[in-house]
């Protein structure tokens, strides 16, 4: 149970920007979405298109700058998806059960070196010279091989592989196919988000690079050499050999050719086929990609 002004002093001391609109005093049991709003609830609209005359009292709702609504309580904020989702972690998270930091079955190399409340999860394997960050989170069922270096508050999730070598072979003069041994290995910056069958491979000779403040979403190759900006979002893509993204660049449901590179803060769209390097700050989208407008800066949404 939460009362509007715990809300709203919590908010005050992350120094955020806000507005509220409070008509009257009410506690708060939990959170819910708009759709299937349940009464006594925080809940979150980014727009009025949800919004119908017949729905129930809404106690809380986190509103976006612009969107005018008539209700009693309102938090307005110009990122209202950030401020909803760090309200439900402050006041409606509960804790989980404090778990081993290393689960079952999994196997620790003896150079593996483990920062500060690391937490490992169960079945998974961690060999070759590995350093693991301070409160770094590995879910079940990954694999980290050979040199590999991990920063800080990194989550990497299930089913994920770090550091096998990549594809790269070359044609003798009989057309025999022989693959290149890979020497590199894998550096990830701090605050890293690696989702589930990711698969990030070793450079051939210097190492993979993925930035700080990164987030990968699952199903998403990076394969050997490739360089991942600060701040990029690269969603169930291919960026294949030596492929390059500066800093705040967003691939969604894309291919990025070896060697290309997407400029700072350009958005690569769903279902695009980068053949060539992208300019900084312009969206592109098609096959092969071509530039449809301007970026306005790339950030999370919905």
């Amino acid at each position: 149970m939460v009362g509007l002004t715990e809300i709203i002093n919590f908010l005050k001391e992350e120094k955020l920007k806000f507005q509220t609109r409070i008509s009257k005093e009410v506690t708060l049991t939990g959170f819910s979405s708009l759709d299937h709003y349940r009464q006594g609830t925080i809940t979150w609209a980014k727009s009025a298109d949800k919004w119908r005359k017949d729905m129930p009292d809404i106690a809380l709702c986190v509103v976006q700058e612009g969107v005018e609504l008539p209700l009693p309580n309102q938090i307005i904020c110009e990122n209202s998806k950030a401020v909803f989702f760090m309200l439900i972690e402050r006041f409606f998270t509960v804790q989980e059960e404090k778990k081993a930091a290393i689960g079952t079955n999994t196997v620790l190399g003896d150079q593996v070196t483990l920062g500060h409340n690391v937490r490992i999860g169960h079945n998974c394997s961690i060999t070759g010279d590995v350093v693991i960050g301070d409160d770094t989170v590995i879910h079940d069922n990954v694999v980290i091989r050979h040199k590999v270096r991990i920063g800080s508050r990194c989550v990497i999730e299930s089913l994920t592989m770090i550091g096998e070598d990549g594809f790269g072979a070359y044609e003798t003069e009989n057309h025999r196919k022989v693959m290149i041994k890979h020497y590199g290995g894998v550096t990830i910056g701090d605050d890293v988000y690696i989702g589930s069958h990711v698969d990030i491979e070793r450079g051939t000779i210097d190492d993979t690079y993925i930035g700080d403040g990164v987030k990968i979403a699952p199903f998403t190759l990076i394969a050997h050499n490739g360089f991942v900006g600060r701040d990029s979002v690269v969603v169930c893509s291919h960026l294949y050999g030596s492929a390059h993204l500066d800093e705040n660049a967003w691939v969604a449901g894309s291919i990025v050719k070896n060697q290309c590179r997407v400029g700072e803060n350009a958005v690569v769209g769903i279902g695009t086929v980068v053949t060539r390097d992208v300019p900084k700050g312009k969206v592109v989208v098609g096959v092969p990609a071509r530039i449809l407008r301007e970026s306005s800066g790339t950030t999370l949404k919905e």
